[in-house]
């Protein structure tokens, strides 16, 4: 049976765009080769959650296979 750990990052609407509808692809696919190279599979985004006791943004969900 696979055992999998889980992480996520936010990226807040500063770095994706000058404004909430806008995505800078670049900076997008910067953060998800980041983590594409530490194992990380993207399995989900949330957009624009208030995020507790940080600046709001989208929210990256990932997993792994871990080795426990």
């Amino acid at each position: 049976m696979s055992r999998w750990e889980y992480t996520t990052t936010a990226l807040h609407h500063g770095l994706l765009g000058k404004n909430r509808d806008e995505i800078d692809r670049a900076a997008l696919e910067q953060r998800l080769n980041e983590m594409g190279a530490e194992g990380w599979e993207l399995v989900k985004i949330l957009t624009d959650q208030a995020l507790h006791s940080e600046k709001d943004g989208h929210l990256l969900v990932f997993k792994r296979r871990s080795d426990a």
